[in-house]
């Protein structure tokens, strides 16, 4: 692989709705980090959020880099990294627990006090990982596995934390609300722990296809359809996946006597309308599910590789990185969506 150049295209974000690429000087690695020439580079909904009003943890100082969700491959390597080399095809996640703060020693990595800064600005021909990141994780993309699909690990990995939140298993059916990407990913990792899925999804036909295609036994359009799929009792657990007060409410509803409650879609601060008889006398549990750990990438990029599920047929379109402001703009709904 040849020396990378002295400049590179980057998209750089200047304020909300402020997208430009640009051309910037290739980042050099420094004591532990590795420099990575970014061969995919997905998006999710947090990006079209963050294009449209900003970020205060992920874009704090613009103009800054752009983009979280990556695959690439090894360009050059900062003094003391071992493990890798020029030439190496990786991905990983955006951002590496510290290891010493006490949720750490405790073993909860998603919990980690020192998660910020995350990794930024995946959307440019060259990415620079940090020495934490490429400690903890960054990771081999298994040979014969897209770049495109090993750049989605992130996604996939938060839905495996909030599969095993949840405590997914043998035994225990799992009902799912909300079956765009983040609901499919719940689906296929509840699936792969074990347990029994039903999807539920207010959307097209599609979306019940593809929610039974990732593992669901059943995907229904309403919640109320659960109590008929469940001898009327309710689901053990119920995993809320769209970020919606009125879901949340669903979910509470539609759990059975002493089941659990995952919410899992991020509300902003403010009054949210759950049943408190329900939740006292009924006795719930409500947990909350944020973020990935290292086991979770590993776990997600073997699922992701064993092709049980169809997770490429969530990625639907591709960009040059000339482009990229396009279709994060229609996202945000800065602009008319392409015919």
């Amino acid at each position: 692989m040849s020396a990378p150049p002295a400049t590179m295209r980057a998209a750089r974000f200047h304020g909300p709705g402020d997208l430009r690429v640009e051309t910037v000087p290739v980042p050099r690695p420094g004591p532990g980090e590795l420099l990575v020439a970014v061969g995919a580079a997905a998006t999710n909904g947090t990006d079209a959020k963050s294009l449209r009003r900003g970020h205060p943890v992920l874009l704090p100082d613009p103009p800054c880099g752009f983009g979280h969700e990556w695959a690439g491959t090894v360009a050059a390597l900062g003094d003391g990294v071992s493990g890798f080399a020029v030439g190496d095809r990786v991905t990983g996640a955006n951002s590496a627990p510290c290891g010493r703060c006490r949720p750490c020693l405790r073993g909860e990595p998603s919990r980690c006090t020192d998660l910020p800064p995350y990794l930024n600005g995946a959307y440019a021909e060259y990415l620079v990982l940090p020495a934490r990141l490429v400690a903890a994780n960054v990771v081999a993309v298994p040979d014969g596995m897209a770049l495109e699909l090993a750049a989605i690990v992130q996604t996939v990995a938060c839905c495996v934390h909030g599969a095993e939140i949840a405590g997914a298993g043998p035994g225990t059916t799992v009902a799912v609300l909300g079956l765009g990407p983040i609901g499919l990913g719940l689906v296929a990792a509840c699936h792969a722990r074990g347990a029994r899925v039903l999807g539920v999804g207010r959307r097209r036909a599609e979306r019940l296809r593809l929610a039974r295609a990732f593992g669901a036994e059943a995907a229904v359009n309403d919640p109320g359809e659960l109590a008929g799929l469940t001898g009327e009792e309710g689901p053990d657990i119920v995993v809320e996946a769209v970020g919606q007060p009125q879901a949340w409410s669903q979910a509470v509803a539609a759990v059975r006597r002493g089941g659990t409650v995952v919410l899992f879609g991020g509300l902003p601060r403010g009054d949210v309308p759950l049943d408190p008889y329900r939740i006292h006398y009924h006795e719930l549990t409500l947990r909350g599910s944020y973020h990935h750990t290292p086991a979770a990438i590993r776990e997600a990029l073997a699922l992701l590789a064993g092709g049980a599920s169809p997770f490429a047929e969530l990625l639907t379109h591709a960009y040059p990185l000339g482009r990229v402001a396009e279709p994060l703009a229609q996202a945000a709904g800065l602009a008319e969506p392409d015919d």
